[in-house]
């Protein structure tokens, strides 16, 4: 499903060029759950970008079913992140002047024009413990209640690769648990599913994990 190889993204800093991505070699295919870990500034959200397209790689290739990633146009990427690769941001991306039920479908709707997703909404919405709260505004949620909402709204439109930039980090040990177990879930039935983390007590068997240090990436 997914292949990398010799991915390089290269940053000026400080009148000095550094790898923030260095000729990293990876590949995933559906039922994988691979975990990433390392050190803040290591290069992990930009690797993720980079696998999204959201920036552009400096050198290396990214084939996604077979397509590469990098040569694709904004139009040609912005419907395979609708439809096919979904992106959960590090932080709270939720949009403050909708409803929680609005955020998770909205999105979806204005990118490929689909209207069947209150249903599935509201059942992740339940399964997360948030129904009660689809049609509150971001401002009256927690962090942690705005994250599941997140995780919620990368897997409304059924999504083959998800992936989840420290999806945890706003989450207490009960959550963070639960969370965990859907993206397993997830996984068993044949998705793609790549978070980077600090916390290692979210490592269950099975898991694949990777290290990144200043930009290399290694199985650990």
């Amino acid at each position: 499903m997914l292949n990398v190889k010799n991915l390089t993204k290269t940053f000026d800093r400080q009148n000095r060029h550094f790898d923030a991505v260095h000729e990293v070699n990876f590949s995933m295919k559906g039922g994988d759950f691979c975990v990433l870990t390392g050190p803040s500034g290591c290069g992990k959200s930009t690797f993720f970008h980079l696998l999204c397209g959201i920036t552009k790689a400096d050198g290396g290739e990214v084939f996604f079913d077979k397509k590469d990633i990098c040569k694709l146009s904004d139009k040609e990427l912005a419907a395979l992140r609708a439809e096919k690769i979904s992106y959960v941001l590090q932080g709270d991306s939720l949009l403050p002047n909708f409803t929680v039920l609005e955020n998770i479908c909205l999105p979806h709707q204005l990118s490929c024009g689909r209207t069947d997703l209150e249903k599935k909404a509201m059942e992740l919405l339940s399964h997360f413990g948030l129904e009660a709260m689809a049609n509150d505004y971001p401002s009256n949620l927690s962090g942690g209640e705005r994250r599941r909402v997140a995780i919620a709204r990368a897997f409304v439109h059924d999504p083959k690769l998800i992936i989840a930039d420290e999806p945890t980090s706003d989450l207490d040990e009960e959550n963070t648990a639960m969370i965990i177990d859907f993206f397993q879930q997830q996984a068993k039935q044949g998705k793609a599913i790549l978070i980077s983390t600090h916390d290692l007590s979210c490592l269950r068997p099975g898991m694949i994990r990777y290290q990144m240090e200043k930009g290399c990436m290694k199985k650990a």
